[in-house]
């Protein structure tokens, strides 16, 4: 691929120049990277096409971030290692040193069902309430109203 290529910008207008390829956000982008190609249209899919003909090792990293989003969801362990290894060869080297770093929780993720999310939903609560006191009230009346609120 050149860098003169059909594409469609954002004005939805029909242009050849890679000057309108240009002006997809990063944001954009970012989700185009992170979902499978057959996800995406044919617009988005030319302009990956042209992204990874100008940056290869950007297709290598989707590639990675798309097989790290499959391994959250699943529960093989044992392919872990080996992106890890991948990872740290690639683009998203910072990213695999982290989660090295960490290797038990992300196995813990991986394996276990257990989430935080109503521990962090109470969190909230207490810190909204926290917020609407804040300067009016002592510490006895603010725990007497988190637990009345429970």
């Amino acid at each position: 691929m050149g860098r003169e290529q059909a594409c469609t910008c954002r004005c939805g207008r029909r242009s050849t120049t890679a000057r309108d390829l240009e002006s997809s956000t990063r944001r954009r982008c970012a989700w185009y990277l992170s979902h499978n190609l057959d996800q995406i249209d044919a617009e988005a899919r030319l302009l990956l096409g042209h992204l990874f003909a100008q940056a290869p090792e950007l297709a290598t990293a989707a590639e990675l971030a798309r097989r790290f989003v499959s391994l959250l969801s699943g529960t093989d362990i044992a392919e872990l290692d080996e992106w890890i290894t991948q990872a740290a060869n690639s683009e998203l080297k910072s990213l695999a040193n982290g989660i090295a770093r960490d290797i038990d929780a992300v196995r813990a993720a991986i394996t276990t069902f257990w989430t935080t999310s109503p521990v962090e939903g109470q969190i909230s609560r207490i810190k909204a309430i926290k917020r609407q006191m804040y300067g009016r009230a002592s510490y006895p009346l603010l725990r007497r109203r988190v637990l009345l609120a429970a």
